[in-house]
Order: C-alpha cells, then structure tokens, then sequence
C-alpha cells in the first residue's frame, strides 16, 4: 500500500487550473467567431457566384442585339430574350433583368441576409477594335473602354455600382 500514495506529487493535483480553462475556453471562442466569419462569407460568395452564372447566359443575347441594331437593348425584349425576370432566376435571384444593355440582377430573400434584395450588374463596355468587354460590381474600366454604344454615338450602357461589401464580391467584381 505505501507504494500507492507516491504514485502523485504531494500538492499537486492532476487536473487543470482555472486560468487554464478560461484560456481554453476563450481562444476556442475566437475560433469559432473568426471561423463562423469566414463561412459567412464563403456562403455568400457561393451564392453571388451561382447568380453571376444565371446572368452570364443573357451576355450573349446583349451582344448579338447590340451588333443587329448598333445601340444596346433596351430591356430583355429588345435583347430577343422572353422569359419573364422573375422566373429566369435561381434560388438566391428576385430578378435578371437588362437595363440599356446592362444586366441587373436583383437579389432575392432566399439570398442571405448580408446580400438579399441588393443589385449586382453586369455592365458592357466597348474596346477600340469593337470588342464587347464585360465589367461586373464596382470594377474600373481599363484604359479605352467605353460604354456600349459609345462609338456609334447612341443611347450608352450605364454602369451602376454595387453596395455589396467588396469581401462577397467575387475579386472580378470589386
């Protein structure tokens, strides 16, 4: 039996202090807040991108009727595209619509909270060679482009900038 109450030092017990649970217990807080964070945040990214791909199907229809008629469309009519906005959309869309050839896609309640019922638009813009050059969210046009329509001197394509918090936005966009 004497050999059995040498087994643990006399004064120290075997378990943790005080101060180290609350260490523990801190730090594993701020893992979670900064982790819950970054999941936000990649949600919403996911969400934008599955919408930034549901527009990307009008970008051709824009094109096409900018080169029959020479002056961005309209709307989605004069695009040549018929289906109705609100049903053109995925889960997170209230609506892709074409404003002047600019594509505005309206964010609907199923989004989440930090994005729903914002706008994204997709604007295009024209190079010197009559390429047709896509711009999304807040991105700067380069050096020599113009809106669409610029050339020809018609009715232009208007960007119109996002209040999406650049973090969700895909770095095209920002």
């Amino acid at each position: 039996m004497r050999g059995f109450f040498f087994l643990s030092k006399p004064g120290r017990s075997g378990g943790f202090t005080t101060v180290e649970l609350v260490i523990v217990v801190a730090v594993t807080i701020v893992i979670g807040i900064v982790g819950g964070s970054a999941w936000q945040t990649y949600v919403v990214r996911g969400q934008i991108a599955a919408s930034l791909e549901q527009a990307a199907d009008l970008q051709p229809h824009v094109e096409a009727a900018f080169r029959q008629a020479g002056v961005p469309p309209a709307d989605r009519r004069a695009a040549g595209v018929r289906v109705d906005p609100r049903i053109a959309g995925g889960p997170y869309l209230e609506s892709i619509d074409i404003a002047d050839g600019r594509i505005d896609i309206l964010l609907g309640a199923q989004a989440d909270a930090a994005i729903a019922g914002q706008t994204l638009s997709l604007t295009p813009f024209e190079t010197a060679d009559a390429r047709i050059v896509w711009l999304c969210g807040n991105q700067t046009p380069g050096v020599g482009l113009q809106p669409l329509g610029f050339a020809g001197g018609a009715r232009e394509a208007s960007q119109r900038r996002t209040s999406i918090e650049p973090r969700y936005l895909p770095p095209a966009c920002r």
